[in-house]
C-alpha cells in the first residue's frame, strides 16, 4: 500500500472528499456522534472503500450489524452459529494466515457473553503478531466506551496499540456515541478525527480539544443526519462533509439467509479446521429450520419442569365453575414459550465532590420494561414500564413534577432549560397519555401527577442466572436498547449504557376458560 490510494468517503457540495489511506490504516482515528447521526453508516462506508481497495482491516462489531458487506466483498465472519467461523477458533492462527493472505475480518462479539474478553485476547493476539510481520492493518472498535471506557476498567491491550501500534503498521480507529465515557488517553492519541451530531454537554465538552474554532463546536448539535466534520492527517484542511451511499445494505438482515463466501473465504476456513457440509447443502438445512420449525437457537436459560409436571400443577388451580360444585374449569392450552429479558450494564456518575463512574446491573422484562431478579425464580418490581415511549425530555420533566409535586410552566423553564414552546407541547403531550393534569391557584397553572409515579432505581444489582443456548419458540422482543438509552438519559443525563444482552427465559403459559396462567419454567411457581 502507498500513501497515493485514496479513499472516497463523502462529499463537500458536489467536490468528493477523500481521506488518505496511508495515514488512515496506520494512524489512530476516531468516529463520533451520537445515536442517529450516521456513525455505523459512515463506519461501513469506510470498511466498503478499504475492501475496494484490497486493505486489510478486522472491524469489532458489537451489534451483529457489518456482515452485509458479504453481499459485495470477500471477508471472513468471525462469530456464531450463522457465521463463516466459530469465535472460539485460535485468534493466533486466524489472525496470521489473515494477515498472510490479506483477509479482512469481521469479529462479530454480539452473541458473545463476556466481549472484553474476547476483545482484549484478539486485540492482544494482533498486537503481538504485528510486533513481528509490520504489515499495515486496521482495528477498528466499535462501541468504543465499553471496551477502553473512562475507567480502571479499560482493555489495556488496546491502550497499547493506541500508544505503539503505529511503529509496527498497526492502526487503530475507535468509534462511540459517548466520546465523555471513552478513556481520555486513547481519544487523546487520535490524530484523525469523523464528529458528526452531538447535543449532550458533556460529550461537546470531550470533543472541545479537537476544535480551535469555537463556532464550529457550537455547529455539532446542528448537524444533520450523515454529515460530518473530518479532520487530522487524513484530509489537506479540515472539510464538513456528507457521508457517500452505501454499496451494500445498511441494516441487520436475517444471517440464515444470506449466502456464505467461497473461494478465497472457503479456502481459509478449511485451513482453519472448519470445512464442514457443503454450503449449498447448509443453506437448505438453515432455511428449512427457520421456515418450518420456527424456532432458533438463542441465548437462555433451559426450562427444567416439563409438560406433566406443569399439568398437574395446572390441575391443582383449576376453578370449579361454582364455589363449591361444578365441573372444574377447562384447560384449553398448555404451552411453552421462551420470554425474553435484558441484562443491560449501566455506567453513573456517583459522588457529590469527586465524581467517577460506577457500573450497575439490572435485568428486565423486554415486553414490560419492569425489573426483575431471577436469582431464585422470577421476582418482579417496578421498572420503567411507565416511561417506554417518553423521550428524554418528557422524562427529565417528570423528575421535576415528582421533586416538586407541584410545579408551574416558569419553574420548569428554570430547571429543565426548555423553552416554553418546548414545554407547553411536552406538557400537552403528557396530558393526552393521562400521565399528567393540572390544577389552578388563582392565574397559576400548576402541573401533577395523574398516575402513581415513583423514578425507577437505576443504581443496584439485579441477579442474572446463568445463560447457555437454548431451542424452542419465543416471544417477541420489544424493548429496544436505543429506547432503553434515551430513558436511561432522560433519568440521569451522563449515565449510559455499556452492555446490552438478551436472553429467553422458559415460561409456561396456561390457557383456561375465562383466565390465563403464567408459571416459572424453572421452578413451577405461578408468576
Amino acid at each position: 500500500m502507498t500513501d497515493k490510494i485514496q479513499l472516497l468517503t463523502g462529499k463537500m457540495d458536489t467536490k468528493d472528499v477523500f481521506i488518505d489511506a496511508q495515514e488512515f490504516v496506520t494512524g489512530r482515528t476516531c468516529v463520533i456522534g451520537q445515536s442517529g447521526s450516521g456513525k455505523s453508516y459512515l463506519i461501513a462506508v469506510l470498511c466498503e472503500q478499504l475492501l475496494q481497495n484490497n486493505i486489510a482491516f478486522c472491524i469489532v462489531d458489537t451489534e451483529g450489524e457489518y456482515f452485509s458487506l458479504k453481499e459485495k466483498f470477500q471477508l471472513l465472519w468471525v462469530g456464531g452459529e450463522e457465521a463463516d467461523v466459530s469465535i472460539d477458533l485460535d485468534f493466533y492462527d486466524l489472525i496470521t494466515k489473515s494477515i498472510k493472505d490479506n483477509v479482512s475480518l469481521i469479529l462479530d462479539v454480539s452473541d458473545v457473553l463476556d466481549q472484553r474478553k474476547v476483545v482484549s485476547d484478539f486485540a492482544g493476539k494482533l498486537y503481538e503478531i504485528e510486533s513481528q510481520v509490520k504489515q499495515p492493518y486496521l482495528l477498528i472498535i466499535e462501541e468504543a466506551d465499553r471496551f477502553v471506557p473512562q475507567s480502571k476498567d479499560s482493555l489495556k491491550n488496546i491502550e497499547e496499540i493506541s500508544k505503539r501500534g503505529r511503529k509496527r503498521g498497526l492502526g487503530l480507529l475507535v468509534a462511540t456515541q459517548r466520546p465523555s465515557l471513552v478513556n481520555k488517553n486513547v481519544l487523546s492519541q487520535c490524530g484523525n478525527q469523523l464528529i458528526g451530531k452531538l447535543t449532550t454537554e458533556n460529550d461537546l465538552k470531550a470533543v472541545d480539544l479537537f476544535f480551535v474554532d469555537r463556532k464550529e463546536l457550537e455547529l455539532l448539535p446542528k448537524l444533520n443526519t450523515g454529515e460530518f466534520f473530518v479532520m487530522g492527517n487524513v484530509v489537506k484542511e479540515k472539510t464538513r462533509m456528507q457521508t457517500i451511499q452505501r454499496i451494500t445494505q445498511h441494516k441487520g438482515l436475517t444471517p440464515k439467509l444470506i449466502p456464505k463466501a467461497t473461494g478465497k473465504i472457503t479456502e481459509l476456513k478449511t485451513s482453519l479446521g472448519f470445512a464442514g457440509i457443503p454450503e449449498e447443502m447448509e443453506k437448505k438445512e438453515t432455511v428449512k429450520e427457520a421456515y418450518e420449525t420456527g424456532e432458533r437457537k438463542l441465548k437462555g436459560v433451559e426450562a427444567k419442569i416439563p409438560k406433566e409436571q406443569i399439568e398437574a400443577i395446572v390441575d391443582g388451580k383449576r376453578k370449579k365453575k361454582y364455589r363449591l360444585f361444578g365441573e372444574k374449569e377447562h384447560v384449553k392450552s398448555i404451552e411453552l414459550i421462551y420470554h425474553p429479558f435484558v441484562r443491560v450494564e449501566i455506567t453513573a456518575p456517583e459522588g457529590f465532590i469527586t465524581k467517577s463512574l460506577a457500573s450497575h446491573s439490572i435485568t428486565l422484562d423486554s415486553v414490560s420494561g419492569e425489573f426483575v431478579d431471577i436469582k431464585n425464580g422470577l421476582k418482579y418490581s417496578t421498572g420503567i414500564s411507565k416511561l417506554i415511549g417518553l423521550n428524554e425530555n418528557e422524562i427529565r420533566i417528570l423528575l421535576e413534577i415528582y421533586k416538586n409535586k407541584k410545579i408551574t410552566i416558569g419553574d420548569l423553564e428554570l430547571k429543565t432549560r426548555l423553552s416554553e414552546t418546548t414545554l407547553r407541547n411536552i406538557i400537552h403531550n403528557l396530558q393526552d397519555r393521562k400521565i399528567v393534569t393540572f390544577s389552578k391557584e388563582g392565574n397559576l397553572k400548576l402541573y401533577s401527577f395523574l398516575i402513581n409515579f415513583e423514578p425507577p432505581d437505576l443504581k443496584q444489582s439485579l441477579s442474572c442466572p446463568e445463560i447457555g443456548h437454548i431451542s424452542g419458540r419465543t416471544n417477541k422482543q420489544a424493548l429496544t436498547e436505543d429506547v432503553l438509552r434515551k430513558i436511561i438519559k432522560g433519568l440521569e443525563e451522563d449515565a449510559d449504557i455499556t452492555k446490552f444482552e438478551v436472553f429467553y427465559y422458559p415460561i409456561w403459559f396456561v390457557n383456561l376458560e375465562n383466565r390465563n396462567l403464567k408459571i416459572d419454567g424453572v421452578t413451577g411457581k405461578e408468576i
